[in-house]
């Protein structure tokens, strides 16, 4: 009888610790805008939190872990506060410290409600699943993970932001998707030597890997409309402006494509106030149509010649592997919307920094959104880098700009030694040296702080 009336007790308890639908709705609808599953996701099942992705960085591999609400491997046992902390100071239930992969720097400037119905949803939400993700190992001394108290201490300066209204369309509500959830300057900020994003350059350009993260600011999109980024966001191709390919593909395909239309017009809305359009402003040109007899190469002298590229020119390898599909003068297909995109006029065959069309076409695309699924294939797997480059160089001067060449030695740099190199991994001494700079500029900042208090509370 007293079991019972325990039981009937603790009733209205439990019903106030479960969520309401809204809340977990909510708290799906933030995972899909933070991209959670980009990272956590188990490469070899699939589950989208149950972690084991290794994700590349100047350190070496820093492998994802775990979100799900498991008690034996996830965050199960974490409490919302336990889960605040690691959204707000990158520090797990232990105490110990993530590594900045994790984009914490970001995320603690979401608003308490925001990272409550995160919580809600990742405990009640999501599945739990039992895997064991191996732990990270980093060469010293960054696997010494206390080192980032230090940096936390010079870079982690959270900025309140006023979330906005998800229901309407507005500046605010851009910047706090931009600055937060989509952590977009996690790509798209340049760093400096301790991996840091250089604030003063806020998305004015990064490098992920091999691929080059474009400065999102007016100087860059002056030529865009609001609408037309909030379509290349849902669909991740523009006619004749960009096409998404790469990390940015999983991220208009796992997130931006996902999100309400209000939402990625608010996201379009911020970036088109950053910075400013350029003095001569004006839309990037597009190459005038060649005549047919420029393109058509003709057939090969032997059946060798025709079926291997090894003595095919630029104009030849286009013809046989491109034209089909992206049309003989780069005009793409004549349906609308373009099922094969063009290319005349697209960022990535204008761009003076070849990274991204080298990777493009060496790596091909993958997505699927609500517009359907874009696929071109891996050329890298069917052509040699010296075909490669044959090919790269007949589309960047043919539909791009005539003079702007692209040479074997760019496509095998490209290819074999991305721009975050491994250096700090190869050089123990650079390392060590890293960490002296960290401490030093801890005190440094320690030791400013104190004298501005002093200072101010002399006055």
């Amino acid at each position: 009888m007293r079991i019972t009336a325990s039981l009937l007790l603790l009733l209205p308890a439990l019903a106030l610790a479960q969520p309401d639908s809204a809340t977990l709705k909510r708290g799906e609808y933030l995972a899909i805008a933070g991209d959670c599953s980009a990272c956590h996701r188990n490469p070899d099942n699939g589950h989208p939190f149950s972690g084991g992705y290794r994700i590349s960085s100047p350190l070496g591999d820093i492998i994802a872990t775990n979100i799900t609400p498991s008690r034996v491997n996830g965050i199960g046992n974490y409490s919302l506060a336990d889960f605040r902390r690691v959204m707000r100071e990158g520090r797990r239930r232990d105490g110990s410290y993530l590594y900045p992969a994790m984009p914490y720097t970001a995320f603690a400037s979401l608003t308490d409600e925001d990272i409550a119905a995160l919580y809600a949803w990742f405990m009640t939400g999501v599945p739990a699943e039992d895997h064991q993700v191996p732990a990270t190992q980093l060469p010293f001394p960054f696997s010494w993970r206390a080192m980032m108290a230090l940096w936390n201490g010079l870079f982690l300066s959270p900025q309140p932001l006023a979330s906005g209204s998800a229901e309407a369309i507005g500046d605010a509500r851009g910047e706090y998707l931009v600055k937060t959830l989509g952590h977009c300057g996690s790509c798209h900020t340049p760093r400096n030597v301790l991996m840091a994003e250089k604030s003063a350059s806020f998305l004015r350009g990064g490098t992920v890997g091999s691929w080059q993260a474009p400065d999102l600011t007016q100087e860059r999109l002056y030529a865009w409309s609001e609408s037309e980024l909030a379509t290349y966001l849902k669909t991740g191709s523009l006619a004749g402006k960009a096409i998404a390919a790469g990390e940015m593909a999983t991220v208009v395909e796992n997130s931006f494509s996902r999100l309400t239309d209000s939402d990625r017009r608010s996201v379009a809305r911020y970036l088109l106030t950053l910075g400013h359009a350029p003095a001569d402003a004006h839309a990037a040109p597009t190459p005038p149509p060649r005549a047919i007899a420029a393109f058509e190469t003709g057939p090969s002298a032997t059946l060798r010649g025709a079926i291997g590229g090894e003595q095919m020119s630029g104009a030849q390898l286009y013809n046989a592997a491109c034209a089909s599909c992206h049309g003989a003068q780069g005009e793409g297909s004549r349906d609308a919307p373009q099922t094969f995109p063009r290319l005349t006029g697209t960022s990535a065959v204008l761009n003076a920094d070849p990274a991204n069309l080298i990777m493009t076409v060496a790596e091909g695309v993958d997505r699927t959104t609500v517009s359907g699924h874009a696929f071109m294939p891996a050329f890298s797997s069917q052509m040699s880098s010296a075909e490669l480059a044959r090919l790269l160089d007949y589309v960047s001067t043919q539909f791009g700009a005539a003079g702007r060449h692209i040479t074997e030695e760019q496509v095998n740099h490209t290819l074999r030694h991305p721009r975050h190199s491994l250096w700090l991994q190869r050089a123990p001494w650079a390392g060590a040296g890293l960490l002296a700079l960290l401490i030093c500029l801890g005190v440094w900042r320690y030791r400013s702080h104190k004298r501005s208090h002093h200072e101010s509370t002399l006055l």
